[in-house]
């Protein structure tokens, strides 16, 4: 065996060794600072960072203004009512809902039941895209909670959620990753 792959040999296994023994200590693991929430913490500590106590600033989107920008991801306030057709709009166990977009404001205003009236809004409103709204914690997962108790969010409830907006053409919905919501009213 040559010199050079002897000491090749020898400098791996001591290597080896270091990195196996550093490993085995019995020093305690640093605690971490971090004071993000991760998925698997209760989503009621987190309640009063997530809903805002005032309409946010800024241009309102659509699920189909989200739509038609493209599959890149937006930062957006969208605006839309708590609803999933016959469905349950909330996730169980997780703080996510589904939104429909909302009729065009100043058409029909006034008359809560113009959108199913009117065969223009009606099937504006049908082949708009859904969104499903996730509120996630550090670790990117879903957090934990119900949204109705921890959001105080009801069936066909106007929200105001902000957050990343990203449109899936394959199964035509845009998915927020949200970081607030506000409440403006209820059915």
């Amino acid at each position: 065996m040559s010199r050079f792959s002897s000491t090749a040999i020898l400098l791996a296994c001591g290597v080896s060794i270091c990195v196996l023994a550093t490993g085995c200590g019995d020093a305690p693991a640093p605690v971490s600072q971090d004071t993000t929430m991760t998925s698997s913490q209760p989503a009621q500590a987190t309640a009063t960072s997530l809903v805002l106590a005032e309409m946010p600033e800024g241009d309102i989107s659509t699920p189909t203004e989200v739509k038609e920008s493209g599959e890149q991801a937006v930062s957006v306030i969208l605006g839309g009512r708590i609803d999933a057709g016959e469905a349950d709009p909330f996730q169980p166990g997780e703080l996510a809902f589904m939104i429909s977009q909302l009729p065009d404001e100043g058409h029909g205003e006034g008359d809560p039941d113009h959108a199913d009236n009117c065969p223009f809004c009606k099937r504006k409103l049908e082949n708009a895209p859904r969104a499903i709204v996730q509120f996630k914690g550090s670790d990117g997962k879903v957090l934990q909670g119900d949204s109705r108790q921890t959001l105080a969010l009801e069936k066909g409830d106007v929200v105001y959620v902000t957050g990343m907006a990203q449109y899936n053409a394959a199964v035509n919905t845009v998915m927020v990753n949200a970081t607030g919501v506000f409440r403006k009213s209820g059915q």
